[in-house]
């Protein structure tokens, strides 16, 4: 017979592990290190790292957005598409609302050159989230680019490039001394062939970009646009 001493001693030394064993991380923290983890390996280029400790994280927690669409970005960057639009649309059932995995599918489809789907995502962001300038900006670089038009042959349809043009004129209404924006929005107005709003735009870019070491490109690039348009 155990001495009841000893029975005591036993129940306690059971109650003490099941206690340190609560106070271990749960499944929610564990993937949310997982995901910093990945995220930091994927800023390094290190996507393959990364996809492996990111799944890792949405195993543990399936619901975690940001493990899903970080996971979809290191996919992106290993140039596996299919797989990353598959990460970015389970982000999106965890919360249809949010926007970024919304933008970041935007951009896996302008890689694959599935221009048009990509608008039609930056639009919904938009449509989710009026003030969102990340989109409003993105939204106006790609509806520059080219694509198969119905009619035929390739490219920018003039319906786009009036969308693209309100969104910027509304980015500048949020962000007044966006450089970004201004550029966009010239080189909308120019394929749009509106002259003198191009001008005005592109005066306010170099305006902006001026004596910025960092925005001499875009300072030079407006003084020639600026030099054209006197033509």
């Amino acid at each position: 017979m155990i001495p009841p001493s000893h029975s005591n001693a036993r129940v306690c030394l059971l109650v003490i592990a099941v206690a340190l064993a609560s106070c271990g991380p749960s499944a929610t923290e564990r993937a949310q290190e997982h995901v910093r983890k990945g995220t930091a390996l994927a800023s390094e280029g290190k996507y393959e790292a990364a996809v492996t400790e990111l799944r890792k994280a949405v195993e543990l927690d399936k619901d975690s957005l940001e493990g899903h669409t970080q996971l979809g970005n290191a996919y992106r960057g290993l140039k596996q598409y299919d797989k990353a639009i598959e990460a970015y649309r389970a982000a999106k059932k965890v919360d249809r609302y949010v926007t970024r995995p919304h933008i970041e599918n935007a951009k896996a489809l302008v890689e694959m050159g599935q221009i048009d789907p990509a608008i039609d995502a930056l639009n919904h962001v938009i449509e989710l989230d009026s003030k969102n300038l990340e989109a409003m900006l993105l939204l106006g670089r790609v509806s520059l680019m080219p694509r198969p038009l119905p009619e035929g042959g390739t490219g920018v349809p003039r319906a786009s490039l009036e969308r693209a043009e309100l969104n910027l004129e509304s980015a500048i209404g949020m962000a007044p001394d966006n450089v970004t924006a201004y550029h966009e929005l010239a080189l909308v107005q120019e394929q749009l062939g509106k002259k003198e709003p191009a001008r005005a735009s592109w005066a306010k870019v170099r305006e902006l970009a001026a004596g910025k070491p960092d925005q001499a490109k875009l300072a030079a690039e407006a003084t020639q646009a600026l030099d054209r348009l006197k033509r």
